[in-house]
């Protein structure tokens, strides 16, 4: 508790590039926000029909809000490939939980949060096999495929160096159990990038909507998010590094 009472709180404002505290008061939230709480067929499909619509309405940033316990892992490889097919800045937020599947795509958003007061959990995947031997053998190599697969797609989000095999070696030395972590343990983990909840402000001049991070703790510097026409509107631009002077 006393390590979290020493972390500052701090607003990122978009004109200056300064920590200002605190923001003003008339904030303007997206509309029809987009919740993800199952992963199931139903729920990927409303997904992409719920991220295509918003991205046809404006180019602002897409919110996508995780409560969820998981699900299975081909709704959250559709739900994947449609966050990846949007031009948009996709911000994720984990709001109450984002376990299994939802830390998953928890992670693969360009900017992601997570509420002061959540958790997430990672693991490795889980299922059974049965039937014939041949069958057995066949559903087991593509349970393993699957689960490295996701497992290095995780461990990249994170920034973890030696991608799947390093990720599951950790979760082994935990036991191979459920690893639960709470905000600032998934900050620190890198699954997200700030803890807190993201507000958009609207801009009515040039019509876009900049980042505003309320009650938020800044871990990484933005310009290391994939850079785009509407970032450079929003983040400050990253710092040239000198020349090294040549020796005669």
């Amino acid at each position: 508790m006393s390590q979290q009472k020493n972390k500052k709180i701090r607003v990122f404002d978009e004109d200056h590039f300064d920590f200002l505290a605190p923001p003003p008061k008339k904030m303007i939230g997206p509309s029809g926000e987009i919740w993800v709480t199952e992963f199931d067929e139903s729920a990927a499909f409303n997904f992409r029909e719920s991220m295509i619509a918003k991205s046809k309405e404006s180019p602002a940033p897409i919110i996508i809000y995780i409560d969820s316990y998981g699900g299975q892992v081909d709704a959250l490889a559709k739900m994947i490939e449609t966050m990846d097919e949007i031009d948009n800045i996709k911000i994720t937020v984990c709001m109450g939980k984002a376990m299994s599947a939802g830390a998953i795509l928890l992670s693969h958003g360009d900017v992601r949060y997570c509420g002061q007061h959540s958790r997430v959990m990672i693991h490795e995947s889980l299922g059974s096999v049965g039937g014939r031997m041949s069958d057995i053998n066949a559903n087991t190599e593509e349970m393993n495929r699957i689960n490295n697969y996701f497992i290095g797609m995780l461990a990249n989000n994170c920034g973890i160096r030696g991608g799947a095999n390093a990720l599951k070696t950790m979760i082994k030395e935990r036991g191979n159990s459920d690893w639960y972590l709470d905000a600032h343990q998934a900050l620190d983990f890198k699954i997200v990038d700030f803890v807190g909840i993201p507000v958009l402000r609207q801009n009515f001049e040039s019509g876009l909507v900049p980042i505003v991070k309320k009650n938020t703790i800044r871990k990484k510097i933005f310009h290391e998010v994939p850079p785009s026409d509407f970032l450079q509107e929003v983040l400050p631009k990253k710092p040239k590094k000198p020349k090294a002077k040549q020796k005669k």
